[in-house]
């Protein structure tokens, strides 16, 4: 250690060596001593650094805090309150916090006031307020501790998402340029989301003058928006509001987001361990959604509940994507209670304590819901396409001789179908593969005209060839012009830091226009609507094909009947009135929408997006979901008040 011993005292260095420090006070020492040249030597090796090497050389920021879940929780239990996180360090890093991918803005639309922000101390390595003191715990109560806060968790978060656990890449975000803003303070509302046209993700605060709750300060709903803005830098085309489903897939990886979060943190997973003993069917902080805001709209302690019933049946005729997004939140989450119990009683491994089983469980479910989204197809995407892509992911990952094979891809099969994502009996798609809905289309088995892998993932210009040359194998029709939307490659662990074998993902995309036929279509008869079609398309590093998932056009019977569902939801917005035609209504970036789906004529076709902030949410208790099962109500944006996007 030749450049520590030159600042490390003596005693200090006797001290180190014979572990009279604690081991965060050696943490502490390796970090504030560090020369910036040693630095920046562990920021550019740090990816491929183990998680402990990081923390024992102190690559961290101090004095990072934030609250694990929202000042609610942590007035009920202080054990998951307000604790330091890990942020790596990086260069560049100037006040705001303001680093490569992130920049906080900490601007009020009411006031008009600009809040001085959190000051970057590069000395000390921390962030700190106005008055030049460490943003710990008595400062939590200031502005810049909330931007610290919120900063960190959206760092993450972004982190999470880019891990080779997860999609093993870096994350685009769906905006021009890569530096994504954070606005904790936007104004006075029960409000919080994520907006492509600013680039920036807004969070409100609420309650009363002398109780004011902050969005920017609960996790769960930080980490959702930040969920949005990575599915819309990976998948930007699910941003047109093409069917109620693909909205609500949004919401759904929003609160697994939020989920996936919570769950990789030491202290709320040992909180969760101790309470439950392991049995995930029990009330937690994990599967309760937004305590504090969900108290203060509903008087129940949470948003939403991943615990939930509902199937593919329970959701039709129903508007509402944050509703209907509960089918695969609560399907994720069955599996991931499944999976901790399996690990408690030992059934295919031994008996594990609860701490170590909701861990190891929290590391299969991260790769089992976050991997399979690279598989999944560019446009319009439906519940189907999304359960289709996590049992073909399981299948390319899991190792063929690994003995929970089976009982993984059964369980994952066993829960899609008891969600309904397919309505045959198990046992009979069992017995019937072919017929199950649950089963990929094979792909190409061989090409029409070979191009060399290396050449593919060159450009995007490359790729095109490649596709315009197969359009046959890839049902790609001859008149249309397709355009490559992403091109990319991967690095991803499995199970025991594994590498996968390098994934090169091309994603395609073209437009069919049709006409607007019919009085149920309202004003918009006789408007051009179009039909995204495309595909996404998975090649090895020999350009052999791992996964295709792909939507046809109108020269397919599947094509036409997504025509006909796509129809049927314009229509169905049309009844609904739900709908404002972009340049005829008032339209502020910042302020109230008149209409919760905006219509926006772009190269002669109608385009449908939900408006950012004014989304429809049904507030129900478990309780209140199974009478609404029951009652077999239907749901409408009329009969709801227009609120939030979380």
């Amino acid at each position: 250690m030749p450049d520590l011993e030159r600042d490390i005292t003596k005693d200090q260095l006797f001290k180190l060596f014979q572990k009279q420090f604690s081991a965060e006070e050696q943490r502490a020492l390796l970090r504030d001593k560090l020369r910036k040249s040693t630095r920046l030597n562990l920021y550019e090796i740090s990816p491929y650094l183990r998680e402990r090497t990081r923390e024992e050389l102190g690559v961290y920021l101090k004095d990072v805090y934030v609250y694990l879940q929202d000042p609610l929780v942590a007035t009920i239990n202080p054990d998951i309150g307000i604790r330091p996180v890990k942020v790596r360090w990086e260069p560049g890093l100037i006040d705001g916090p303001t680093s490569a991918r992130l920049a906080v803005v900490d601007y009020n639309i009411d006031s008009g006031c600009l809040y001085p922000c959190a000051l970057w101390n590069k000395t000390e390595m921390r962030f700190e307020g106005p008055d030049d003191q460490p943003l710990g715990l008595d400062q939590s109560n200031s502005f810049q501790f909330h931007q610290v806060c919120v900063w960190a968790i959206v760092q993450s978060v972004l982190d999470i998402y880019e891990s080779p656990f997860a999609l093993g890449r870096p994350i685009p975000w769906g905006t021009d340029g890569h530096r994504l803003i954070i606005v904790p303070h936007a104004g006075f509302g029960e409000n919080a989301y994520y907006d492509r046209r600013s680039k920036s993700l807004q969070f409100y605060y609420y309650g009363t003058t002398s109780a004011l709750k902050f969005t920017c300060l609960s996790h769960d709903i930080v980490a959702h928006e930040t969920g949005h803005a990575i599915l819309d830098g990976i998948r930007p085309y699910y941003y047109d509001y093409t069917s109620v489903q693909t909205a609500a897939f949004h919401e759904f990886i929003a609160d697994l987001t939020a989920i996936l979060s919570a769950l990789r943190n030491n202290d709320i997973r040992r909180q969760t361990g101790i309470e439950t003993k392991g049995d995930l069917s029990l009330d937690n902080v994990i599967n309760a959604i937004a305590e504090e805001f969900g108290e203060h709209l509903t008087g129940v302690k949470k948003l939403r509940d991943a615990k939930n019933p509902l199937t593919m049946q329970n959701i039709r005729g129903y508007d509402s994507p944050h509703h209907c997004s509960q089918v695969l939140t609560g399907a994720v989450y069955d599996i991931l209670e499944e999976i901790t119990l399996n690990y408690l009683k030992g059934e295919d491994s031994p008996k594990t304590p609860p701490l170590t089983a909701l861990w190891w469980a929290t590391q299969r479910i991260f790769r089992m819901a976050l991997q399979p989204i690279d598989l999944c197809p560019p446009v319009d995407i439906q519940f189907i396409d999304y359960a289709k892509a996590v049992l073909h992911n399981f299948a390319i990952t899991e190792p063929a001789d690994s003995p929970k094979r089976g009982y993984y891809d059964q369980l994952i099969r066993r829960v899609f179908h008891e969600r309904k994502l397919c309505e045959k009996p198990l046992k009979k798609c069992e017995k019937h593969p072919e017929e199950c809905h649950l089963r990929l289309e094979e792909p190409p088995s061989r090409w029409d005209i070979y191009h060399d892998i290396e050449s593919i993932s060159q450009s995007h210009t490359s790729a095109y060839y490649f596709l315009h040359d197969n359009r046959r194998r890839l049902k790609i029709p001859l008149d249309q012009d397709i355009f490559v939307s992403e091109v990319y490659e991967t690095n991803k662990y499995t199970r025991g830091a594994r590498r996968l074998p390098r994934e090169i993902v091309i994603q395609y995309i073209w437009r069919e226009e049709f006409k607007l036929e019919g009085s149920r279509f309202g004003s918009l008869e006789g408007r051009n609507a179009e039909l995204l079609c495309g595909g996404t398309l998975v090649l090895d590093g020999r350009g052999n094909i791992i996964s295709w998932l792909h939507k046809p056009g109108m020269d397919s019977a599947e094509g036409i009947k997504r025509r006909e569902n796509l129809e049927n939801h314009i229509a169905r917005q049309i009844e609904l009135r739900t709908i404002g035609i972009k340049g005829e209504m008032e339209v502020d970036v910042f302020g109230p929408w008149t209409s919760p789906v905006v219509a926006e004529e772009q190269v002669g076709a109608l385009r449908l997006e939900l408006t950012p902030h004014i989304r429809n949410t049904i507030y129900m208790s478990p309780d209140e979901i199974e009478k609404d099962i029951e009652d077999k109500r239907e749901s409408s944006w009329r009969e709801e008040e227009w609120t939030m996007n979380f």
